[in-house]
């Protein structure tokens, strides 16, 4: 019984290993090398995937983010997703009027050089000075190598 116990624990052991394994694997090929404001200068190599990561409050709160690379072909956007901070919000959606997290712009370095990639969070459609006044930008150089 000692024996079969102990198996049963050892499978459910490897099985768990095995789900998270495939888990950060799956958030690698997804966002790449994770790149926050702390670190704005970045040398990759050529074929990289990586996301440059900003806090993102939430549209119900009034941000809006964009990013533009330039110069063009250097980079190329792959994808622009938030993660939101909390399990729940996760797995159900955000309460009505939450809703903070992690917004991640996902690139490719396509090519050897230089560019710079500005990430602008237009708060409330920065549409007059008391919205401007909120709005802020992050500016990134990326070299690949």
């Amino acid at each position: 019984m000692r024996r079969v116990l102990l198996r049963s624990l050892a499978v459910v052991i490897i099985l768990a290993a095995v789900v998270a394994g495939i888990g950060a694997l799956r958030v690698h090929l997804t966002f790449g090398t994770k790149i926050d404001e702390s670190d704005l200068t970045v040398n990759l190599d050529e074929g990289d995937r990586f996301s440059l990561a900003v806090p993102d409050r939430g549209a119900s709160v009034g941000d809006s983010w964009s990013a533009a690379a330039t110069p063009d072909g250097v980079l190329e956007a792959v994808d622009n997703r938030k993660v939101m901070s909390n399990l729940a919000d996760r797995l159900f959606g955000p309460e009505m009027g939450g809703g903070g997290g992690t917004r991640y712009f996902v690139f490719e370095a396509r090519k050897q050089g230089t560019a710079r990639v500005v990430v602008n969070n237009c708060f409330r459609g920065c549409d007059n000075e008391n919205t401007r006044r909120f709005a802020r930008s992050v500016t990134w150089t990326i070299t690949v190598d």
